[in-house]
Order: structure tokens, then sequence, then C-alpha cells
């Protein structure tokens, strides 16, 4: 594999950067199997991803489209780099996820001819959740129950911020994130002045359990516990891991 070489006379960082990305596969060879599962391989791809970021939105989705175009020429590496771009844009636990750019990938799987029908199963349940609830829409409203046995919808909340708080009681990570959050000064000016609310949610079924760990939630949350189930069984949100958080504004616009 050879790096792409800059052109002497560019100068300017975004174009750099982006010519960077769009000629960073053109000397990588198919022709070796055991080259495309070497460790070399995946850390090309997660420094090509980390190069994405100094392009802006069109050069990258260009780039993502042209590396799995040009992976797709054979059947071993298109395979490959579908399953990298799981692990390293997807799973809740990468620190380089990103959905923006795995929504691109998912796209173009969606239509190669590489895949069969039943090969897009996957790729076509995973874009439809993580195209739900994207910057900028409108977050997908939900009915809660508290601890006191009142109803109500997330919608409700008056605030000029709102913090979406989908945990499980029995999560480390969980009481890790209320504690580091319960601690921070600019959440706890905001929620005293009143333009911030965080809305704790269970989504899932053990109402016993949700119940004993509800008082020792941090204070000033507002705790619930998605009664009807339908977080889940519709999937309103993409939750695969938790704790999982949504910021919206006063709209209630991720």
């Amino acid at each position: 594999y050879i790096r792409p070489e800059l052109p002497s006379l560019m100068t300017e960082p975004q174009e750099r950067a982006s010519y960077y990305v769009r000629h960073y596969w053109d000397h990588y060879s198919l022709a070796d199997t055991a080259f495309i599962h070497s460790n070399q391989t995946e850390q090309l791809f997660a420094d090509f991803l980390d190069a994405l970021q100094y392009t802006d939105s069109n050069v990258c989705t260009n780039a993502l489209q042209n590396m799995m175009t040009y992976m797709e020429a054979n059947e071993t590496a298109y395979g490959h780099f579908c399953f990298l771009s799981e692990k390293y844009l997807y799973d809740p636990n990468s620190p380089m996820r990103n959905e923006d750019y795995y929504i691109v990938v998912l796209e173009q799987m969606i239509a190669s001819p590489r895949l069969t029908e039943y090969d897009k199963i996957r790729p076509a349940d995973q874009l439809q959740q993580a195209r739900k609830n994207r910057p900028g829409m409108t977050a997908t409203d939900f009915t809660y129950i508290t601890p006191t046995g009142e109803v109500s919808k997330m919608s409700r909340l008056k605030a000029e911020f709102t913090l979406l708080f989908f945990y499980d009681p029995d999560c480390t990570n969980c009481k890790e994130n209320e504690r580091i959050l319960s601690e921070v000064p600019l959440v706890l000016n905001l929620q005293k002045e009143g333009r911030l609310r965080i809305l704790a949610v269970y989504p899932d079924e053990n109402e016993k359990e949700w119940l004993l760990n509800a008082s020792k939630m941090p204070e000033g949350w507002i705790i619930g516990w998605n009664k009807q189930g339908d977080i889940r069984s519709q999937q309103l949100y993409d939750i695969r891991a938790t704790p999982t958080l949504y910021m919206l504004d006063r709209q209630k616009k991720v």
C-alpha cells in the first residue's frame, strides 16, 4: 500500500485533505486476502476515517461511497469493509462511532449488486434505525409514568433544553454518567435556572427494579418508565447501549 502523495502546489489545508481522502484507496491491493484481513488494513481504515473529519460533508460522502464501490470488485474485501464499517461507525462502544458516515455506507450496501436480498435485510434495518431522531429532526414523542403514578408525555416538558437519558437501573455506565452530570456546574446551573430538564427514562419491562432504584437517581431529574413499552417494541429510538442520550431544544428538535 502506498499513501497518496499530495501535489506540492496544493497548500490549502481543506483542499489537501479532500485530495487525500479522494485518492486514499487508489493503490490499495485487492489481490492479497491475508493483507485485506490484516491489522494493517484495519489501521488504514481507521486512519481514513480520521482524515474525513478535515473535509466537508460532500467530499466525505463521496469518499465513503468510492471506498465501498472500489471494494466491490473483490468479494472478500467488500465483506471485510462492511464489517469494519459496522465495527468502527455503528458499534456503540467505538470511539469513532459516526452514524452520519455509517448511513452513507449502508445506503451503498443496499444498492450494491455484491449483496443478495437476504444479505441486505440487516443493513436495511440498521439504516431505518440510524435515520431516526437525527440532528435537526423533531424527537419522537412517547409516554412515561413517574414513580408517583403520574402519566405524561415527553413533548409536554417546557424548557429551553431537554436531555433524554435512556438508562437501565442496573447499568454501571449509567450510574457513572448520572454522577458526572450531577456534578457538572454548567448542567447544575442550567437546571437551577429552569433552562434544562433532564428526563431519565427506563425503556424496558422490569417495573420492580425501576421503582427500587428511582429514589437513587440525581436530585432534580424527572424519573420515568415507558410502561407501554413502545420505545422498544416500535423501536422509537435506537438504543443499542445504555445510557443513550439525546439533547433537545425548546421545540424538541435533536
